[in-house]
């Protein structure tokens, strides 16, 4: 099984939830026993990414895509915002 491959058939792997690209250390490090990332953290905050979310695990912390207002650490979301978002 090559590992390198993500369920679209690219070489890339990503985020199964955003798309977002991560990297295979990432994958390694917090995705599931098949190095395949469910969350990272573009979608998902640090906290939860570090307690299984990741991996595909339920994890008992508010989770951003469900609260929007929360959670908002400087890379969640970072896709979105890479503009610098609204001009004030």
């Amino acid at each position: 099984m090559n590992r390198n491959f993500t369920r679209s058939g690219g070489s890339e792997r990503e985020c199964q939830f955003c798309g977002c690209h991560v990297t295979a250390r990432f994958a390694r490090v917090f995705g599931d026993e098949n190095d395949v990332a469910h969350r990272c953290l573009s979608c998902d905050s640090t906290f939860r990414v570090q307690n299984g979310s990741a991996a595909g695990l339920d994890v008992d912390h508010p989770d951003p895509a469900e609260n929007p207002n929360r959670n908002r650490g400087p890379r969640v979301g970072a896709s979105v915002r890479a503009d610098g978002g609204p001009d004030s």
